[in-house]
C-alpha cells in the first residue's frame, strides 16, 4: 500500500479519530464483558446505582482504564472540533462553528468524567476513609456529578456527529453512507438526554473508527 503524505490538517483528524476508537472500544471491552464478569454489574440499568458496587469498583484497574479513556476522548474531541471547523468553514461557516461549539462542550464532559473516575476517586476514597458515617453520602454525590459529566460529554458528542453529517452531505467531503451512519450514532447519543439506554457505545466506537479510515485515505488538498 502505497504511503500516504497527509496534510495537518488530515493528519490531526485521523490521530484524533483513532485514539477516541481506542476509547470506545476499551469502553465497549468493559461495559460487556470486564465490568459484569469481574465487577459485579450484571444489569446495566440498577447495578450502576448499587453504591456498594460502585465503591467495590472504585480504582479498580477497568475503572481507571475507562477514567483515562474518558481524558482521552476528550482530548480528541478538540482536535476534532478543530479539524471539522477547518473543512466546512468556507461552505458552511455557522455550522462549522457549531461543529467547534458542539465538540468543545464534549470535550469538557469527557475532561470532567474522567478527572473524576481517575484523580477524582481518589479523593473520594480518602474522603469516605476519614469520614465512616458518610460514605454512602460520600459515594452517591460522586456518583451523580460524574453520571451529570458523562452525560454532557455523550449527549454532546452526539451533537457533533450530527454536525459533522450534516456538514458532510451538504458539502460532499464525506462519504453518504458514513454521514447517514453518523446520523443514527448521533440519535444514540442524543437519546442519553430523555432516556438511558446505552446502544451509543458501540456505534461511537465504529464511527470514530470509519471517520479514521475515511481521513487515512484522504489525498492532501481534496478537500
Amino acid at each position: 500500500m502505497q504511503k500516504k503524505n497527509l496534510d495537518t490538517y488530515t493528519y490531526s483528524g485521523l490521530g484524533a479519530a483513532l485514539v477516541m476508537a481506542f476509547a470506545f472500544f476499551i469502553h465497549n471491552v468493559n461495559g460487556i464483558y470486564i465490568e459484569p464478569t469481574f465487577l459485579g454489574f450484571e444489569d446495566r440499568v440498577n447495578d450502576y446505582a448499587k453504591i456498594d458496587k460502585l465503591q467495590n469498583a472504585l480504582l479498580s484497574w477497568p475503572w481507571i482504564l475507562s477514567g483515562f479513556g474518558h481524558l482521552l476522548t476528550g482530548f480528541a474531541s478538540f482536535v476534532l472540533g478543530v479539524v471539522g471547523n477547518h473543512l466546512f468553514i468556507d461552505d458552511h461557516p455557522i455550522a462549522s462553528r457549531l461543529c467547534s461549539c458542539a465538540a468543545i462542550a464534549a470535550g469538557c464532559g469527557f475532561l470532567l468524567t474522567g478527572v473524576t473516575s481517575v484523580g477524582g476517586a481518589q479523593t473520594l476514597t480518602l474522603l469516605a476513609d476519614n469520614n465512616p458515617d458518610y460514605v454512602q453520602v460520600v459515594f452517591l454525590a460522586s456518583t451523580i456529578t460524574r453520571v451529570s459529566f458523562n452525560s454532557l460529554a455523550i449527549v454532546a458528542m452526539g451533537w457533533f456527529m450530527l454536525q459533522i453529517s450534516w456538514c458532510g452531505l451538504k458539502t460532499a467531503k464525506l462519504p453518504r453512507t458514513f454521514c447517514y451512519f453518523g446520523y443514527l450514532s448521533a440519535l444514540s447519543g442524543l437519546l442519553m438526554a430523555i432516556a438511558y439506554i446505552p446502544v451509543y457505545l458501540p456505534l461511537y466506537f465504529f464511527w470514530a473508527l470509519w471517520l479514521a479510515i475515511i481521513l487515512g485515505y484522504r489525498k492532501p488538498g481534496t478537500w
